[in-house]
């Protein structure tokens, strides 16, 4: 015999649902912080990016101006410009490609999931 006080089957269940949907509805508004976050965060480093950018230029045009004022032939203010700024590009492309190595998840799927395989000799070296 059921007594007043047990909850049955059907009141147990709804109250989980309606927890599960504060708990989706917290993780919802928990994505859309997020979103919105880090749309702002893109739009400032794009400005920052732009702004380096600029002071770089600016940088190059100066040390420009200068070796104009000290007599320095424009073809080779122009060459000298252009050599550091491939310089410094061939610079961010090594430190871009360093990154994307260090950018390997198989650490952490393995910390997630073990291998129980030995490894190979092939593997060890």
């Amino acid at each position: 015999m059921k007594t007043s006080q047990e909850p049955d089957f059907a009141d147990v269940a709804l109250t989980h649902k309606q927890w599960l949907k504060s708990v989706l509805g917290l993780g919802a508004l928990e994505a859309k912080i997020w979103v919105t976050s880090s749309a702002q965060l893109l739009a400032l480093i794009g400005g920052i990016v732009f702004l380096l950018i600029t002071a770089w230029l600016l940088l190059i045009a100066s040390a420009a101006a200068l070796a104009w004022s000290y007599g320095f032939s424009l073809v080779g203010i122009l060459l000298a410009a252009t050599g550091m700024t491939l310089l410094s590009a061939a610079g961010l492309l090594y430190v871009a490609r360093i990154t994307l190595k260090n950018m390997d998840f198989t650490r952490t799927l393995d910390a997630l999931i073990p291998t129980n395989q030995p490894a190979s000799e092939s593997e060890k070296s």
